[in-house]
């Protein structure tokens, strides 16, 4: 298990970027140096007191000292060095929490490495699947060692002939001419082939999902700028009619926007559509209440504060333009949450209701996954809720949103544990189920989940299923009207689970899908022999 992240190391780091001595800080504090440097070596807790004392000498936030953001590094790291890559090499892990709590760009830049090593392994297999599947490769191939065949032998009969009259010369030149612009052409082709969409202008960052997955992470999933514009925004709408009737008047008065519901078209594919050019929105039949409202405060945010959605996406994280945009569509979804889920009174509706999303469903008239997007954002400094994890993942098991400020560990790379409630919610649509879950670190969780299926736009169009999980540390389960009735501390109710089978170490796991990290060479040796591991069987 990885020590907990040591805030004496972060105090010691802050207080030499503003280059103060232990005794210049401990004057300003009003201690001693010696506690100072307990304080700093991690053999003294810093206190309350202390803690807001050090945010305004050191000018830092208070919760620049929170453990949220050292634990998630100390996982990602964790995750990395778990790789078969580094398995001849033995990692200590409180190594790791020394190297994120001292180095926690050295642990950045180690992860954008392995992000990198990750995108390339992955383009490679599908490079390699494309080469020995795709028919236009295969035609292209033969074309170009028929073209190379023929240039050769025409080129050696105009060589190795000297008595070849200038008429058959010209003749075999024109030969080689042709097919040599044929062998260009086919060489093009090939590099559009292999240099496609996947291919080109590869850069070492992560996908855009996960960036922006790492961008919202480090700020918590709350944004403060945000939360101020969507409450300006609300004052200067009209309450006596319906929100849908207020923010179509909203977009055609201000930004000469046509709001209009349409039959879905049946070559359509998309619930909404946006003509910027024409300032035309068309909203499919087919939506819910719940997700018009949604649609339509989103469109309002992207038209009314672009810039402000622009300066807050920026950061480490987002290296790239595609990233930067993916992120500018977050915090525009983000903006959606917080006009029609005003903070104030979301927390203390979901407070008062125990978190009983079905209820909060009913009060602000929003969707389920609407609902349990907003619980993890309501992060404000003194004024927060339960810290929360959220995942979504489709029925392959693809994991498409994650956010934990719960702690527990999501896996960034390959499908998450199959053990989570997560999974098994699928066997049960429309059903929250609840678990008591722990990981092989001591960890426990409570966590429920449940199906949603997006909305249908007929018959032609398949359905998108997904499962939502949403939970909290065991310690403030008894806050969730989820928890009423079940024995918290009673192993019987307790799931034993894992982070994903690469990086889980738990023996006689029946539903394991890989070996555990400690027997990944005798399996990989056992496969060099031809002998089945027998992993996964009965």
């Amino acid at each position: 298990m990885a020590k907990a992240p040591r805030l004496g190391t972060r105090l010691r780091r802050l207080r030499k970027d503003k280059n103060l001595t232990q005794v210049d800080l401990a004057d300003q504090l009003g201690i001693s140096a010696s506690y100072l440097n307990l304080l700093e070596h991690n053999r003294r807790s810093i206190t309350v007191p202390i803690l807001l004392r050090l945010s305004q000498i050191l000018k830092v936030d208070p919760l620049i000292f929170s453990a949220q953001d050292e634990s998630h590094l100390i996982a990602e790291i964790t995750d990395t060095l778990k790789d078969p890559l580094f398995e001849d090499d033995a990692f200590d892990e409180t190594d790791i929490a020394t190297m994120a709590a001292e180095a926690p760009d050295l642990c950045s830049a180690l992860k954008k490495t392995y992000d990198a090593y990750k995108s390339t392994q992955s383009d490679m297999q599908l490079l390699s699947e494309r080469l020995s599947q795709d028919l236009l490769f295969a035609d292209s191939s033969f074309r170009l060692k028929t073209l190379v065949t023929s240039i050769l032998s025409s080129t050696e009969i105009v060589h190795d002939n000297d008595d070849l009259s200038a008429k058959d010369r010209k003749e075999f030149l024109k030969i080689v001419l042709k097919d040599s612009e044929s062998l260009a052409d086919t060489v093009s082709e090939m590099l559009g082939f292999v240099g496609g969409d996947g291919f080109t202008d590869k850069s070492s960052a992560p996908p855009p999902v996960e960036a922006v997955s790492d961008f919202i992470q480090s700020r918590n999933n709350y944004f403060e700028a945000i939360e101020t514009a969507a409450d300006d925004f609300r004052g200067t709408l009209r309450e006596d009619i319906a929100p849908t009737q207020t923010m179509a008047e909203y977009l055609r008065r201000e930004h000469g926007v046509k709001v209009e519901f349409a039959d879905q078209d049946r070559h359509d594919t998309e619930a909404t559509l946006y003509d910027d050019q024409h300032r035309h929105l068309i909203l499919s039949k087919s939506l819910p209440q719940a997700s018009v409202d949604f649609h339509l405060a989103l469109l309002c945010g992207q038209l009314a504060f672009p810039d402000l959605f622009a300066k807050i996406a920026t950061g480490p994280e987002l290296v790239n333009e595609a990233a930067t945009a993916k992120a500018i569509a977050a915090l525009s979804n983000y903006f959606a949450g917080a006009y029609l889920l005003p903070y104030d009174i979301f927390l203390t509706a979901a407070e008062k209701l125990r978190y009983d999303i079905e209820l909060l469903q009913q009060q602000f008239g929003a969707s389920y996954e609407q609902i349990c997007h907003r619980l993890t954002t309501l992060q404000k400094p003194g004024e927060s809720g339960i810290p929360l994890h959220l995942i979504r993942s489709d029925i392959a098991g693809n994991i498409s949103k994650r956010f934990t400020a719960s702690g527990l560990r999501i896996p960034r790379y390959g499908n998450s544990c199959p053990r989570w409630v997560l999974h098994s919610a699928f066997l049960t649509p429309g059903v929250i189920c609840p678990q008591i879950s722990e990981m092989p670190d001591g960890g426990r969780y409570f966590s429920i989940a449940r199906t949603v299926t997006k909305p249908s736009l007929g018959y032609t169009q398949p359905k998108r299923h997904y499962a939502i999980s949403l939970g909290c540390d065991v310690n403030h389960a008894h806050h969730l009207v989820y928890a009423d009735g079940m024995n918290l501390a009673a192993p019987r109710t307790v799931v034993p689970v894992g982070v994903t089978c690469r990086l889980c170490d738990r023996p006689n796991c029946a539903q394991r899908a890989a070996p555990p990290p400690s027997q990944a060479r005798d399996t990989m040796l056992t496969r060099k022999r031809n002998i089945s591991p027998g992993i996964g069987e009965f």
